[in-house]
């Protein structure tokens, strides 16, 4: 079913203003539906029953309402039917009060657009799959909407909305007593209701102990880690961190417990006593697993920024040339003015002297700042005493986990020396420290050596706690290994992927070999250079279009100037994303209002009092209220996936370029020092955080989500194109060289397209082939034949096992790469991974330095995703305020709402590009050149006004986004 369907399901009366689309999609009739409706007996009843057909076949539902009925429909139909159509007419007028034909005329349209009504079979099934859709993330307002597509789809009629909210009242209200059962099995209704009663009571200096358990880390320092440290123990105390019933997945403790955040303790106590407990627990269990995560991330960071800590001393100590050289030239003058010397002692001394400053082992930067650690004596115990108190699991025998043991036991007996005869082995590095004579030194070095290791182990997922998010076993985060031997010829399949890895590797070494010949033949022409490295020209600037400029001129000098109020209710009445944000018709005005400041607020990072001042109309704390709202319900981004489908309905956008290529990148957005996952950013040198965006060569954004600047972005590269649903298969990801990764290179052609890095270094420019394969002569001096097909065969199921794991949800491509990258390092799978991409990378760097229109086509792109950063920092003008830096979905929401504003620009500019450009054709006659059209962007900004006081002139759009409400209604009225 298409999306823009879903705004029409279960309207109760036609809109008082249709579209031609709309005349055309529903009150335009086949030859079949002719003639059943030619079969009543006089014209006015005709044009009744085609009323009602095509109704039903725009909502879904029968139509009994007696309001006036547009004119221009009545026109429509009766020029289809060959009748008179009347001027002014309501159902009322035509039925006169007789309810039976109106009964009758319902029931002759289900026949005729093949609908029926629900069975009582049909119910109970209905409730089955509520209970499936149940998973904790929609909200009861988006199953509404869920529900209605649902019956729609399955030809039934839509019920009234009363009936529907008591078909998911009735699946809510089963699906928690199911959750309820469980967590009484595992923990007794006494202990449950315990838990619930002691979140609203004050803890310390804290109002309530929900407020103190809800509260985020402000930056990630020891003192910070102690206070999670504190939630941990508090909470493991209860009990909360053992025995959790499996029935209450991730997703579901995530929901109640936002549900349950969102309120005051004092307001949670008026809701019903079963559901406030199944909250509360959800809440505790919630802030158990984001505890550990946060304390787990905390743990990671600290150990880097003490490294760093101690490299800074280290250059702050260390002497410059010039110093030590003048200091070596005093000490040899003062050696030779030293009269008391006689020869033989002189030159013994001067021997000496040179020997200090000619060592033939000076110390590496590496065992510098491990000496330099060692001084700091209390500063990995301090830390660790607490850290290994935690229940840290491993799959395996894993000396870290050993270590871990070891201290937890020697820190309970206070206890200051190593003992003698550890068979631990963290490491070469620590090893001599650890094996020596001084047992206290040799204490301080192997709490050193197993935070190190446990900061490895921790990303790879060798050693993992139970109650977390992030920080979970392997086992938890792929497909079962039992499931995965029953169903793996299915995840085969739907991968289209074979399941023997020669059969994969038979035509990729084919292709590589055709590649490798046809990148010979290029250096043999001149076209390529190759010494010890690949040089590529640069590509040259295209030549200035003047007929592309004097185009770009005329379509934009008849573009009107846009004012955002304006331009976000034209597009809305579009696209009715705002039905989307609140899963049904806004009430009133007012409400309208208020979803487009939340919007405002979450995209522009203004306060939701800054947003009152720009929209006097809404209140800051109605503002606040609807941006938890949209925040939880998690549409923004669906809204935004709305918007770029109408954007591309355009014919303008086939113009633009292929619908399969995309770019993705990262843009910084500032916020404050205190949020714990703000990182500096590299040029700026400002606390910020990543918004990454996946642009369309076509324009318009498709898939966003917030990360942690200076890591890798492989993963979230991947996870776009595997998540994104409001286009077609995406083929081939352009990236710059943060995103990828020979891992992520291998992952993303295994989940079935190509990860296209623009690779700044020239190490990375290497071909790399299979041991003992044949290259050109030509092109050996930058060919590697390392690639072990052997360990490709190896792993190859365990990869797929990966790849099928991120397609079907159980982990996200962020988890996998970073779970499976260069932390896993040493393990089989990751080897085999890296062997894998090597071989696409260097069929991909031939074709990058053979085919020039490849090569830029793929910088097109990038510089498309530049553009649309651009129009981001337009929209985007302060700082990400703490309140919504703090978390995981408030950033989301930030990110969303910003995709869903840049859209509508965009949108809104192709709309009238488009009326533009029809007019351009009419009056030269002929069809304009798709070239000149490719370089015309919707990214245009000069004469669109984003700030001052917005005036929403809702009434002129009213028809289409309000089209239940009367404009002289006071529900309309300015104000309310």
């Amino acid at each position: 079913m298409n999306h823009w369907r879903s705004a029409y399901l279960g309207i109760r009366q036609v809109p008082r203003e249709l579209s031609e689309f709309e005349f055309n999609t529903f009150f335009t009739f086949s030859k079949r539906e002719r003639a059943r409706i030619d079969s009543r007996r006089t014209d006015l009843y005709r044009l009744a029953v085609a009323l009602q057909v095509g109704f039903l076949k725009m909502t879904g539902r029968p139509l009994d309402s007696y309001k006036q009925t547009p004119t221009a429909l009545w026109r429509h139909l009766g020029r289809q039917l060959g009748v008179q159509s009347p001027d002014v007419g309501t159902l009322r007028s035509i039925y006169d009060g007789n309810f039976k034909t109106l009964s009758d005329h319902h029931r002759f349209a289900t026949e005729v657009v093949n609908f029926q009504s629900i069975a009582e079979h049909q119910r109970r099934y209905v409730i089955r799959w509520l209970k499936e859709q149940i998973t904790g993330r929609p909200g009861r307002g988006q199953l509404l909407s869920e529900l209605m597509r649902w019956f729609y789809e399955h030809r039934i009629v839509i019920p009234p909305e009363r009936v529907l909210k008591q078909f998911i009242v009735q699946a809510v209200r089963d699906t928690e007593g199911l959750l309820r059962d469980a967590l009484e099995r595992s923990y007794g209704i006494e202990k449950l209701e315990h838990w619930a009663r002691i979140l609203s009571q004050p803890h310390g200096e804290h109002p309530s102990l929900q407020r103190w358990l809800w509260a985020v880390p402000l930056r990630g320092s020891t003192h910070q880690i102690g206070e999670m440290l504190d939630k941990i123990k508090l909470l493991t105390e209860h009990g909360i961190a053992t025995g959790w019933p499996a029935e209450c997945n991730d997703a579901i403790v995530r929901h109640y417990a936002r549900r349950c955040a969102s309120r005051p303790p004092s307001i949670s106590k008026r809701i019903e006593p079963h559901s406030r407990i199944l909250e509360a627990v959800c809440f505790m269990r919630y802030a158990l697993c984001t505890a550990t995560d946060q304390v787990l991330a905390m743990l990671r960071r600290w150990v880097l920024k003490v490294v760093k800590d101690a490299s800074r001393e280290i250059d702050a100590a260390g002497k410059k040339a010039v110093d030590q050289l003048q200091e070596f030239a005093l000490a040899v003058k003062a050696l030779a003015n030293d009269g008391s010397l006689s020869h033989e002692e002189l030159r013994n001394e001067l021997c000496i002297l040179a020997d200090q400053v000619l060592q033939p082992h000076a110390p590496s930067r590496r065992s510098q700042i491990r000496q330099c650690l060692l001084r700091k004596r209390y500063f990995a115990r301090n830390l660790l005493v607490r850290i290994v108190q935690l229940p840290f699991e491993a799959e395996s025998a894993l000396p870290v986990l050993d270590a871990i043991i070891l201290l937890r036991e020697l820190y309970r007996r206070h206890a200051y020396a190593l003992p003698d005869g550890l068979q631990i082995r963290l490491g070469r590095a620590w090893r001599e420290a650890i094996d020596g004579y001084d047992r206290i030194k040799a204490m301080v070095s192997f709490e050193w050596a197993t935070l190190f290791a446990l900061r490895v182990a921790l990303r790879n997922g060798l050693i993992f706690i139970e109650h977390s998010f992030s920080f979970r076993g392997q086992a938890n985060m792929l497909i079962p290994t039992r499931e995965w031997q029953a169903k793996r010829n299915n995840h085969y399949g739907h991968l289209n992927l074979p399941q023997d890895a020669s059969e994969f590797l038979a035509p990729i070494l084919t292709h590589l070999n055709q590649r490798l010949e046809l990148l010979s033949e290029a250096v043999k022409e001149g076209l390529v250079q190759v010494d010890t490295a690949v040089h590529l020209e640069p590509l040259t600037a295209q030549p200035v279009d003047v007929e592309a400029d004097r185009l770009r001129r005329a379509i934009f000098e008849a573009h009107p100037p846009g004012q955002l109020p304006e331009i976000i209710l034209e597009i809305d009445s579009a696209t009715r994303f705002s039905w989307i944000l609140l899963g049904r018709e806004p009430r009133s005005r007012g409400e309208l209002l208020m979803v487009y400041s939340a919007v405002l607020a979450h995209g522009t990072s203004l306060s939701a009092a800054d947003i009152s001042r720009m929209v006097p109309e809404v209140s800051s704390a109605a503002i606040r209220q609807m941006m938890k709202r949209l925040e939880d319900e998690r549409t923004l981004r669906t809204a935004a996936d709305a918007v770029l489908r109408f954007m591309h309905e355009h014919p303008i956008a086939a113009h633009w370029g292929r619908a399969d290529l995309a770019s993705s990148d990262m843009m910084s957005l500032e916020t404050t020092r205190t949020v714990w996952q703000a990182r500096a950013d590299p040029r700026r040198r400002t606390a910020s955080l990543g918004m990454y965006t996946h642009v369309l060569d076509r324009w318009g954004i498709f898939y966003d989500q917030p990360i942690v600047l200076n890591e890798r972005q492989a993963g979230a590269a991947i996870e776009g194109v595997v998540r994104q649903s409001r286009t077609t298969d995406i083929a081939q990801l352009a990236v710059d060289t943060h995103g990828y990764t020979d891992f992520g290179m291998g992952m993303a052609r295994a989940l079935g397209f190509d990860l296209c890095p623009r690779l700044a270094h020239l190490r990375d420019r290497r071909l790399h082939v299979p041991r003992n394969h044949q290259v050109p002569p030509l092109l050996a001096a930058v060919t590697d034949r390392d690639v072990r097909l052997g360990l490709i065969i190896d792993v190859w199921d365990e990869f797929v096992r990966i790849a099928a794991s991120i397609r079907s949800g159980k982990c996200t491509a962020v988890e996998a790469i970073a779970r499976f990258g260069s932390a896993a390092k040493g393990q089989a799978v990751y080897d085999g991974g890296v062997q894998i991409g090597r071989l696409f990378r260097s069929i991909f760097l031939i074709d990058y330095f053979t085919n020039v229109a490849f090569r830029s086509e793929l910088q097109h792109v990038l510089n498309r995703g530049e553009a649309v950063h651009t129009v981001q920092r337009a929209i985007h003008v302060g700082k990400i305020p703490l309140e919504l830096a703090r978390r995981e979905e408030s950033l989301s929401a930030v990110s969303s709402a910003l995709t869903l504003l840049s859209n509508i620009l965009m949108a809104w500019n192709t709309t009238h590009m488009q009326h533009t450009l029809e007019n351009l054709e009419i009056a030269r006659g002929h069809p304009l050149e798709t070239g000149l059209l490719r370089r015309i962007a919707p990214t245009h900004l000069e004469g669109i006004n984003l700030r001052g006081t917005f005036n929403f002139p809702v009434s002129l759009y009213a028809k289409r986004i309000l089209p239940s409400l009367s404009i002289d209604s006071p529900a309309f009225a300015v104000g309310r």
